[in-house]
């Protein structure tokens, strides 16, 4: 009789267990909300299957940084950083790399029709070792430019107007006199 009781015990307290495990995980198995938005894609054009951390389109805002957030227009991603809208050219999730151009220069061709400075996001996206800054000079003399590797002079029909890839214009040697003086009449985009 003391061995049916301790079985019965057993059995009693391991369907205890399993009815306080079981029970309230499938009553609580239906997906929450957010969870389920999150799970949603961006598509626009091209581009596709892009989840965290980006947000926008049918991604909600908490799905992503509140700062990466994607828009379509016209089947064109486009991401705006600090006011200034870009093209996404290309999302890799592999290496974690985002390639844009600004909206402006890659429709009108380098030739913006507000001049304003593009500042990228600090400690929330990096440049890669394959990135080069450019300076872009408005407003320059449409003679005497400088002919000289990682710089170009181009014509806007508004302006003519000059730029350099590189950082440090002493690296032109000889020639960084004639290219400091030229770009001093111009106006700097920085």
């Amino acid at each position: 009789m003391e061995m049916q009781h301790h079985l019965f015990a057993t059995r009693f307290i391991i369907f205890l267990i399993i009815t306080f495990v079981h029970v309230p995980s499938s009553a609580y198995a239906n997906d929450d909300e957010r969870y389920v938005n999150c799970g949603k894609l961006f598509d626009c054009g091209d581009i596709k299957g892009v989840g965290y951390p980006f947000s926008g389109s049918n991604r909600p805002d908490y799905c992503g940084h509140p700062e990466l957030k994607l828009d379509c227009s016209d089947l064109d991603p486009e991401i705006t950083v600090k006011k200034l809208t870009y093209k996404v050219l290309g999302i890799n999730s592999q290496s974690q790399t985002l390639s844009v151009a600004r909206k402006d220069y890659a429709e009108n061709n380098i030739c913006p029709t507000l001049l304003l400075n593009t500042t990228w996001i600090p400690n929330l996206l990096n440049y890669t070792s394959d990135d080069h800054n450019i300076t872009i000079y408005y407003g320059c003399p449409a003679q005497g430019a400088p002919t000289l590797a990682n710089s170009s002079q181009f014509t806007c029909t508004a302006m003519t107007g000059y730029f350099t890839a590189v950082s440090n214009l002493s690296q032109f040697g000889s020639s960084a006199s004639n290219l400091i003086s030229y770009l001093a009449s111009c106006k700097d985009s920085d």
